[in-house]
């Protein structure tokens, strides 16, 4: 029964649509599909070689980009810290007393925090797409970009920073 309105939608069993877009894959197991491959929007899609080769170097540069992100806002707590305070880059000890640190500065730190965990997220998506090229293309860029921006700091051989 067509609802009022609605102008006849009642048939969304996958039909002709006029041309419309195939749905993105959702692949729920490893796997090396090229094949209507969505990354994070529908618009982004991997459906042939070429945009394979364009989404991992884009995947990979994101991966990379993150690590630089998060080499930044170190520099930048480090940058911030009271004077005379040890900045700890261990997991489970504070940056510094709650109390020792400026309101605006506290609401810096927790932005860039939201920020670099939305970014962490979105890397994470991408994961979980489960495609072995973009896996592969995320776990290359984040070694990269550790490499090339973390030398100076032990304490941040962990994971990424999704919760």
């Amino acid at each position: 029964m067509d609802m009022p309105g609605h102008g006849g939608h009642g048939d969304h069993g996958g039909g002709d649509h006029g041309g419309a877009r195939p749905m993105c894959a959702m692949n729920m197991a490893f796997n090396w599909s090229t094949e209507n491959v969505c990354v994070l929007f529908d618009f982004w899609r991997v459906n042939s070689s070429t945009s394979l080769v364009l989404t991992c170097a884009a995947v990979f540069l994101l991966g990379y980009f993150y690590e630089l992100a998060r080499a930044g806002v170190r520099g930048w707590e480090r940058s911030h810290a009271p004077s005379g305070t040890l900045v700890s880059t261990s997991a489970t000890t504070p940056l510094v007393g709650a109390d020792a640190i400026r309101k605006d500065i506290r609401w810096k730190r927790a932005l860039f925090y939201g920020l670099l965990v939305a970014y962490s997220y979105s890397l994470m998506l991408i994961f979980m797409t489960y495609n072995g090229f973009l896996i592969l293309a995320v776990i290359g860029g984040a070694v990269a970009g550790h490499y090339a921006y973390s030398s100076d700091d032990w304490g941040s051989v962990r994971g990424a920073n999704c919760h």
